[in-house]
Formats: structure tokens, sequence, C-alpha cells
């Protein structure tokens, strides 16, 4: 028997009512990662050596990732050779990995509380997202982690 609904067995679409983030922190910073670039949530990892370039990698499933540092990137204390969490995030058709202290929950909040602009000034981010108790969460752009 055929589903008699169009969209029965299709995944759903995202909803244009509601914005999905994965949280991520680095120090006592949380941060916002739409949860649609998020590509795996890892747990402790050791980063490979630094190359020539002195960029932190990581070898997942045989393939080299570049590593972001976001302790580093939020004017913290670097990680060094290991970090406690990490998420796996698309930027682009790259996937890189974001070292953070911790990944938190995957939240769900009204678009309306999208805001175009970033008034903390962390350059990786594009976009912040306003909470009720009047705080502000910064929205990683994975673009920007590329560049940083």
């Amino acid at each position: 028997m055929q589903p008699s609904s169009p969209s029965a067995g299709s995944p759903a679409s995202p909803s244009r009512t509601f914005f999905e983030y994965l949280a991520v922190r680095a120090g006592e910073q949380w941060f916002a990662v739409d949860v649609q670039a998020t590509v795996e949530i890892r747990g402790p990892e050791t980063f490979d050596r630094t190359g020539s370039e002195g960029r932190l990698t990581l070898t997942v499933r045989e393939n080299a990732l570049r590593v972001v540092d976001l302790r580093r990137l939020s004017g913290l204390t670097p990680f060094t050779y290991t970090c406690p969490a990490m998420a796996l995030v698309r930027a682009g058709v790259d996937v890189i990995g974001l070292a953070v202290d911790e990944v938190g929950d995957i939240e769900s909040v009204p678009r309306k509380q999208l805001r175009a602009d970033n008034p903390l000034g962390y350059v990786f981010c594009s976009q912040s997202i306003a909470m009720p108790d009047k705080r502000e969460i910064p929205l990683i752009d994975p673009m920007l982690l590329i560049a940083a």
C-alpha cells in the first residue's frame, strides 16, 4: 500500500517558523551553530600534529579535517593537543572540526528571534539569537570560520 500523503516517506522540510541550533561553549560563552550545518557531534579529541602552516587537523575516517579552535577565536587560552568536545560542521563543500569546551543540546527558537547583527563582535558570527532573558547568543557562520 502506498502512502496517501505526498510528503510521506520524505524528510520533513525545515520549519519556516522555528530555527534549530546546536549549542556549543567556549569558556563561559555559549554560541549557536545552525543544526542544518552540523554533520556530527564528537566527544574528546586528540589533534594530529600541526602541519607546516601551524594549522590543527584531525583525521576522521581517513580524512584529514581542518580544526578551528573556538577558544582561540574567542580570545581564550587555546587548546594545545586535545579538546573536551568537537562538532563537525559543513562550510560550503568542506567539513571542519570545531573544537569546543562543551557541546550542549539542540535548541529550537522562533525565527523572529534571529537578529541580523552581532552585538558581541565575534568576527566568525554574522547573526545572533535574542533570548527571552535579554541575552544574545552569537550564531556561528561556518564560512567565516574558514577565514578565521
